[in-house]
């Protein structure tokens, strides 16, 4: 016989792996993970499902807590990425609309102090001249 030379594995294609365990029996029973893995690579394949796996649930968990997987679809996870995108750009245009309304409130504030300093001084003048005029008047009598 012949000494059969193992492919090696590689991170990027997991089917390079050396199968793990008994060989199999020629045209026995195929493993379930081979299943699934086949079925996840024909949902790939065709651009239907996207399996995003929640980083909680990767993490070591304590026994008796259920791991959390979640299968979602291309579409809702685009819908979402849409929806996130659209939420940031009004956000960025209200903080620069916000900023825009500060610079002009800072400018009307001191508009409105000057004006106000004016009518102050205006005041005092009209104030000043009446009663110049009460002093001559009462000089004239």
């Amino acid at each position: 016989m012949e000494a059969m030379a193992k492919k090696p594995a590689t991170a990027s294609d997991p089917s390079a792996k050396p199968r793990r365990g008994r060989p199999p029996k020629p045209g026995g029973r195929i493993p379930q993970v081979e299943v699934q893995r086949a079925y996840r690579a024909r949902l790939a394949a065709a651009g239907k499902v996207v399996r995003i796996v929640d980083a909680i649930a990767v993490s070591p968990t304590p026994a008796g807590v259920a791991q959390l997987s979640i299968v979602f679809e291309r579409q809702m996870v685009a819908r979402i990425r849409d929806q996130l995108h659209n939420a940031l750009s009004k956000l960025e245009l209200r903080e620069e609309e916000v900023t825009r309304l500060r610079g002009r409130n800072a400018y009307l504030e001191s508009e409105l102090t000057l004006q106000e300093r004016h009518l102050t001084n205006a005041l005092k003048d009209n104030i000043v001249l009446k009663q110049k005029l009460a002093l001559k008047s009462a000089r004239r009598r």
